[in-house]
């Protein structure tokens, strides 16, 4: 078997428009046998995502008032708030080294090493006492897979709640209260000595326990690079307001539904008996079947029959069939 080699790249930028394309330049320039661990970190940002509806999920005049970026990335999931107490990290890999068990091993491996009791709970939630500190989204194409999400170090808990709409279904689904009453600060769980240093030397910390803890899953040296040289158009596609706002249509029929897998929401366009125009928000963390759904809903009949007739792509994911019936039934 070859021996997996192991990529560092740490950055200083806070652009999350270049962080997002760099992230996917570098999953979509991956190469065999390497594993990639990219931490970065987001000034003073929402990233929603993929396909979710910013209309929704965030407080966009608030944003767009506060000078704060809005980002929409690639993976499934729900929307978070980046400040320069939070870390992110993204481990990118090709098929047959990419393994979310070993990843998620990593960081819980790290937060040992910082003398943090942390535990994996939940779709992809990591804890502490039961409170949230991490979560994850995943994203592949073909054999081109990234695995990232957040570190809360020392996040700001109003801007959290200033910034982020979190549905009253979703909080009574997790059993809890409000968003701050979930979440916890890595911050109140670190040594005396560690808790009283800066943010910056907290996250500092978190990054080299990060690395130290990669190098010993993946039994190697880690190998330190710079960023990589990342096409304009590549980021231009992520700060332009088509691919962070998207397109919104004039819609008479509104349909929302919690699942296990996430919310969906549903808009429909009629024109006389057929749906014109659909569009289809979830924080799933399956990112393509909605796209999917939306193609084949088009032009369709808004009958639930012929609804259910459908016929779905060859390993369509259960939340499509699940999300058909919802539609037929709401008929």
């Amino acid at each position: 078997m070859e021996e997996t080699r192991l990529r560092v790249i740490r950055t200083d930028n806070t652009d999350p428009y270049i962080n997002l394309a760099t992230e996917e330049y570098l999953t979509m320039n991956a190469e065999e046998g390497v594993m990639t661990l990219f931490l970065w970190q987001n000034a003073h940002t929402v990233v929603i995502g993929r396909n979710q509806n910013p209309w929704r999920e965030c407080s966009v005049e608030a944003i767009k008032r506060d000078g704060v970026y809005l980002a929409r990335r690639m993976s499934g999931g729900g929307a978070v708030y980046h400040d320069m107490g939070n870390l992110n990290f993204t481990f990118i890999a090709r098929d047959g080294l990419f393994d979310i068990s070993r990843q998620t091993n990593v960081i819980l491996k790290a937060c040992r090493l910082l003398g943090i009791d942390a535990e994996k709970t939940g779709r992809n939630d990591l804890t502490v006492g039961g409170r949230k500190f991490s979560g994850h989204a995943y994203y592949s194409s073909q054999s081109y897979n990234y695995h990232h999400g957040t570190i809360m170090v020392d996040v700001k808990g109003d801007d959290l709640s200033k910034y982020l709409n979190v549905p009253e279904s979703k909080l009574r689904s997790k059993g809890v209260a409000s968003v701050r009453s979930r979440v916890t600060n890595l911050r109140d769980h670190f040594s005396v000595e560690l808790a009283e240093e800066d943010v910056i030397s907290q996250i500092r910390a978190m990054q080299d326990a990060m690395i130290a803890a990669a190098a010993e899953e993946y039994s190697c040296e880690p190998m330190y690079e710079d960023l990589p040289d990342v096409p304009q158009e590549l980021k231009d596609r992520y700060a332009s307001e088509d691919w962070r706002l998207g397109t919104r249509i004039a819609f008479e029929k509104q349909l929302i539904r919690r699942f296990d897998w996430g919310e969906a929401e549903v808009q429909l366009s009629m024109k006389g008996a057929y749906i014109s125009d659909c569009r289809i928000y979830s924080d799933s963390l399956e990112t393509e079947a909605f796209a999917m759904l939306e193609g084949l809903l088009r032009g369709c009949r808004y009958d639930a029959e012929e609804i259910l007739g459908l016929e779905l792509q060859e390993g369509a994911p259960e939340a499509a069939y699940e999300l058909l019936e919802f539609i037929a039934e709401s008929i």
